[in-house]
């Protein structure tokens, strides 16, 4: 039923629906002017996460290669907004700012656009927050690295999973770790957490080790869902470490709800 809602909606409202353009590497931020109450996509590779609690202005966008579907959000105030949704691997912008005018209506009746322009208030421009330098030298440094075609330094393999460290690229203070995770089970994987630690100490049963977790400053591109079939690959920037001839790099990728583990040691 809210399937044939999502079609239908903005033909009775009369109102061209716009596109949002989403993948699975970066998340766009979309702004509205009241508090999301509520939010569906037509399709399962498209997600659109909101906070239910506390009602924020905004909601994330990801998605995973597929066919165009569509998104319905519902304000706090009543207003419905609708837009199609397409997967592209290069997105035009990561984040959008809408404004009342863009409704198809509320959730008793539908307005013509016109009409409703003539009779809103004049709605206070959105300032636009400030990124984060950190945050946004980060970004530009895991697409850098996520661009770069190297080899697998080591591969994982358990039960249809395949998880895989490509690469540890080295920039002034800190590493970014490119890791890979590819399902090739018959079912899809929801992703609970990757641990990444330091291990010092050589291998060997009576040897003794010292497991040190490294906490990550910036995660990018990390899945909550790996399809079947769909590799997909994301960046961990972490303190700069060294690993010297005693010291190895353990990953372990665990499943949400469930006793999937993947562990990945590299010395």
């Amino acid at each position: 039923m809210i399937l044939l809602f999502l079609v239908l909606f903005p033909i009775l409202a009369g109102h061209a629906q716009e596109t949002i353009f989403a993948n699975d590497s970066h998340v766009v931020t979309v702004f509205f002017p009241s508090p999301i109450r509520q939010a569906v996509t037509g399709a399962e590779h498209f997600t659109f996460s909101y906070n239910r609690e506390s009602g924020q202005h905004f909601g994330l966008l990801q998605a995973n290669k597929g066919n165009d579907s569509n998104l319905l959000v519902i304000t706090q105030d009543g207003w419905a907004y609708t837009y199609g949704l397409e997967y592209r691997r290069q997105l035009p912008e990561t984040y959008r700012f809408v404004s009342v005018q863009e409704s198809i209506g509320t959730e008793t009746e539908t307005f013509v656009l016109e009409k409703r322009m003539d009779t809103l208030p004049i709605q206070k421009p959105i300032e636009i927050p400030k990124i984060d330098p950190a945050i946004e030298m980060w970004e530009k440094g895991a697409e850098y690295v996520l661009a770069r075609k190297t080899k697998s330094l080591k591969t994982k393999r358990k039960g249809g999973m395949v998880l895989r460290l490509r690469e540890l690229f080295y920039h002034k203070d800190e590493v970014y770790v490119e890791v890979e995770v590819l399902n090739r089970s018959a079912i899809d994987f929801e992703v609970d957490v990757l641990e990444i630690y330091k291990v010092n100490g050589k291998r060997g049963r009576r040897s003794s080790h010292q497991k040190v977790i490294l906490e990550p400053k910036f995660k990018y591109g990390f899945p909550e869902i790996v399809r079947v079939g769909q590799p997909h690959s994301f960046v961990y920037v972490l303190p700069k470490f060294t690993l010297g001839d005693t010291a190895s790099l353990l990953m372990e990728l665990l499943e949400k709800n469930g006793n999937g583990m993947l562990r990945l040691r590299w010395d």
